[in-house]
């Protein structure tokens, strides 16, 4: 089941990032130890006010979670008991359906480079890679386009 994300899941949310970031080999250690600070069930809570979240509920266990502002998928993460069953596709698909194709003829996403497999097989295209500067640590990612409307 898929909903909007509540207080209460800032907690489960967070720990779920926190368990696939640790897990990322392309994350250089320095910019791991810098988001592992970072990520909180505050800064969670803080991403709800400023972008849509929702997360994805199997057996009352939150599963993943997925975020979206305007048209551009800001984050998706499942957790690693539950990755390769669907869940992050499905939970794109529910993201994707929410960005209104009158509005944006794209939908575009930062991946980090071992995501980009799953990306490239949900449709979305590279289009060269981009470096986030984290306060001066390096965060390696690709930017991906898909174009859902065009025939």
């Amino acid at each position: 089941m898929i909903r909007q994300f509540e207080e209460e899941d800032a907690q489960a949310c967070s720990d779920l990032v926190r368990a696939c970031i640790v897990r990322d080999p392309d994350i250089p250690l320095a910019t791991l130890d810098r988001l592992l600070q970072e990520e909180s069930p505050q800064l969670m809570c803080k991403r709800a006010t400023l972008f849509y979240l929702a997360v994805f509920e199997r057996d009352r266990i939150i599963a993943g979670v997925g975020g979206l502002d305007l048209n551009e998928i800001r984050l998706l993460y499942v957790a690693p008991d539950h990755q390769r069953q669907g869940v992050g596709r499905t939970l794109l698909e529910h993201l994707e359906r929410m960005v209104p194709p009158a509005l944006f003829s794209d939908i575009f996403l930062y991946a980090t480079p071992s995501a980009e497999t799953f990306y490239r097989a949900c449709g979305y295209e590279s289009r060269g890679d981009h470096t986030f500067d984290l306060d001066g640590k390096p965060l390696p990612t690709i930017f991906m386009v898909n174009l859902p409307w065009a025939c």
